[in-house]
């Protein structure tokens, strides 16, 4: 599915876009996280959700009055005021809750009708992430998975106003400023203070609003809702862990396949990761090469016998598990594949799947449309949507085994949300000690 049929807000950096390297893995790599915390999609905190439903309700209500308002474009001006007034506020400081700071800073004019434009906010909303939790939490409602085709529940209406209910900002409910907003009969959004932090992503949800949301977690029956309630147990008891968790420690509250999917999603995951660190390895090498090129029959670089060696390792572990819930054993068959003896042949049958970046001349490996050689971080084309942004590199400071699925991780993150106690851990206290509401 192309990034502009989904509707983002134009391309600040399309080539970034364009380099996602799946290797033909998506729908295994969604199994395998969906297995580990089902529905969560890429959320990590609350106000992501929150704000997504907030800007399908508007979209709603928009419509309603007889304008046009496609639930994308509305959720996206949304999500782009709250971190302008949130980035406002703090003086411009990042913060993995907010996205655009480089984007925004220096936009004055908020109206609507400038905010909704694809070239004022990222390409890469938080919007995206919620997708899937939206549906599965029972917040929205559709006959399909494209985001302007959501319509907001009662309890999507119920969560709106318990997050909200206490604040009114120019004497009226946020949802009733915002509409007049997005139908252009009110611009001022930047001077109440109530709505700041009503929309804040620093700002943490009400406690009503993360009570509601942690009992759609956890509620319903069924294998789904079990593991997300599990797990959310789980994340609970690690608030206080010191040190590392090894796989061998199986939580008492998993049951023991919950326990399998989750390590094999592990071993999956470092093959797919090592596969990608190798084709960086290639791409670099190429970049510096005088005829930017590089034989799959001659001898390779030792930075790439190094990244061969690893992706065969990785691989090799997975498939010494002997087991696979992926789709038709996708995951078998990639990890087949990377074991392949000859490096000629396992070179090619990676590039089968790599597609863009670097691509199979005769017998020799060059530059691909969305090729950037050394201008291209190691993680720059490895992240999807769901795998996040920075919150990928916060969550790796959470005692967890090796490798789980960024889901657990996420889970860990929005446990603490639900307690007003993650604007500490990521950033220490703050003015008003993380009593946002």
């Amino acid at each position: 599915m192309s990034v502009i049929s989904w509707g983002l807000l134009g391309p600040e950096k399309l080539a970034s876009e364009r380099r996602t390297r799946t290797l033909g893995l998506g729908a295994t790599v969604r199994s395998f996280n969906d297995r580990a915390v089902p529905g969560l999609g890429g959320v990590w905190f609350g106000k992501q959700l929150l704000l997504a439903t907030l800007g399908i309700a508007i979209a709603e209500r928009v419509r309603n009055s007889g304008k046009r308002a496609q639930n994308i474009d509305v959720a996206n001006a949304v999500e782009a005021l709250a971190c302008w007034l949130a980035l406002d506020s703090n003086g411009w400081k990042r913060d993995p809750r907010l996205r655009g700071a480089l984007k925004l800073s220096g936009k004055k004019d908020l109206s609507f009708g400038t905010v909704s434009k694809r070239t004022f906010y990222v390409t890469q909303p938080m919007r995206q992430a919620t997708v899937q939790p939206l549906r599965a939490l029972g917040v929205v409602e559709s006959n399909g998975e494209r985001f302007n085709a959501f319509s907001c529940t009662r309890e999507g209406k119920d969560f709106i106003d318990a997050a909200w209910a206490t604040f009114r900002p120019h004497k009226r409910s946020v949802p009733d400023h915002l509409v007049l907003w997005a139908t252009g009969v009110r611009d001022d959004v930047t001077n109440s203070w109530e709505l700041r932090r009503a929309l804040s992503p620093l700002e943490p949800m009400s406690q009503n609003a993360s009570e509601f949301l942690r009992e759609r977690i956890v509620q319903g029956g069924g294998t789904e809702a079990s593991r997300r309630r599990k797990a959310l147990e789980w994340v609970e008891g690690l608030r206080d862990r010191k040190g590392q968790i090894e796989w061998t420690e199986k939580p008492p509250m998993l049951d023991e396949l919950h326990w399998r999917d989750l390590h094999a999603g592990a071993l999956f995951f470092a093959a797919r990761d090592a596969a990608i660190s190798l084709l960086d390895a290639i791409e670099s090498h190429i970049d510096n090469a005088a005829d930017r090129r590089m034989s799959i029959d001659a001898a390779p670089p030792e930075t790439v016998v190094e990244k061969v060696k690893s992706l065969r390792d990785h691989a090799r572990a997975f498939l010494n598990g002997n087991y696979d819930p992926s789709p038709a054993g996708e995951a078998t068959a990639f990890c087949s594949e990377c074991t392949e003896q000859l490096d000629a042949r396992l070179l090619e049958k990676l590039l089968l799947r790599e597609g863009h970046v670097l691509r199979q001349r005769g017998r020799d490996i060059v530059p691909g449309v969305a090729f950037r050689g050394n201008q291209a971080s190691p993680s720059d084309a490895a992240r999807s949507p769901e795998e996040g942004g920075a919150e990928a590199d916060i969550g790796q400071l959470i005692p967890l085994p090796e490798g789980i699925s960024h889901r657990v991780r996420n889970l860990f993150l929005l446990n603490l949300d639900f307690r007003s106690e993650l604007g500490k851990w990521l950033t220490g206290p703050t003015d008003n000690n993380g009593e946002g509401q």
